[in-house]
């Protein structure tokens, strides 16, 4: 169990990468563009409780997630992949594995509640959402935000993720 508090954002990204053919969208979408998969995710999840969109505040949010990112997420899932080719050959390194895994994705969460507390003011409280044209709003913020332009393969992952995001 994460020592980190319980958040509904949390909920909502776990139960939306969990879902069908959602992780490896979002692992395609990270390797092709380098896009930090949990800012995404809390862009939808911020659409499906707050009818204000993010664009005019995707630089704080970029800046506050690029900095969980760079010190903590990058180089433990470095270390993660280091272990994880190590483990192939040395059965023993996989409970470390395990446990860098674990901290990886509580360094996740992490990010995730530093957007959470920075978003608060952006928005009064949480509304009867889901606002389905405003997750798709967030979504393509970032992604030009972040300097993407999506191909075709790109927007049918997106619209995947969207899908599933809405619920």
């Amino acid at each position: 169990m994460s020592p980190l508090p319980a958040h509904p954002a949390w909920n909502f990204v776990t139960r939306l990468y969990a879902a069908p053919d959602v992780a490896p969208a979002c692992m395609r979408l990270q390797r092709l563009y380098d896009i930090d998969v949990t800012l995404m995710l809390f862009c939808l999840w911020r659409g499906s409780v707050c009818e204000a969109p993010l664009a005019p505040h995707l630089p704080n949010l970029m800046a506050t997630a690029a900095t969980w990112r760079i010190s903590a997420v990058l180089p433990i899932r470095q270390t993660r992949m280091w272990l994880k080719a190590e483990s192939a050959s040395d059965p023993t390194m996989e409970g470390l594995y395990q446990r860098v895994l674990t901290a990886e994705i509580e360094c996740e969460q992490g990010e995730l509640l530093a957007l959470t507390q920075h978003a608060e003011a952006l928005c009064e409280g949480i509304s009867e959402g889901p606002f389905p044209a405003v997750m798709a709003a967030n979504l393509s913020g970032y992604l030009h935000a972040a300097g993407i332009a999506p191909t075709e393969a790109d927007r049918t992952d997106m619209a995947l993720i969207l899908t599933a995001a809405r619920g």
